[in-house]
């Protein structure tokens, strides 16, 4: 493919941007969907994350280890924006008992969990947003938090 063929290409296929936006219309039902992706840095769902991320892993750790506890932050976001009682039961069921499992160990992992929560609503309490995508890379000697989000509407 030649240069400006390639630049057709790009030119007509749909931004990263412009699939995560009909991906969420088509889950939602809806076409009322706008996405904001100049928030200041402060505002950014990424920058939040960081922040929950940053006490859990030790600078220098492996790309894999910053991914693991990312998946474990948004997991915690997500789940402060449940109920107790819808908290306590998703936890139960992210981290089951199972037979010859340690019970101590199930049980710091959930409060584990439950800590992180306590720190984004102490961070972040009025942030309702859902995390729906997130990754850790590296960008030269930094690791970059690379999320979305999605605020539902207010119910009526």
């Amino acid at each position: 493919m030649g240069r400006a063929s390639r630049r057709k290409a790009i030119r007509h296929s749909p931004s990263a941007i412009d699939q995560a936006k009909s991906a969420v219309q088509r889950v939602l039902g809806t076409k009322d969907v706008h996405i904001i992706s100049d928030l200041p840095v402060e505002q950014r769902i990424s920058y939040a994350l960081s922040r929950l991320l940053r006490p859990e892993v030790p600078v220098g750790s492996p790309l894999e280890d910053y991914q693991t506890v990312l998946t474990i932050v948004a997991t915690a976001w997500n789940l402060s924006l449940l109920d107790s009682e819808q908290r306590s039961a998703a936890l139960k069921s992210l981290i089951p008992t199972r037979k010859g499992l340690d019970e101590s160990y199930v049980r710091q992992a959930r409060e584990h969990i439950e800590q992180i929560i306590a720190r984004k609503q102490a961070l972040f309490p009025d942030d309702k947003r859902h995390v729906l995508s997130w990754n850790a890379r590296l960008e030269g000697d930094e690791v970059r938090i690379v999320a979305a989000a999605i605020e539902r509407p207010p119910q009526a």
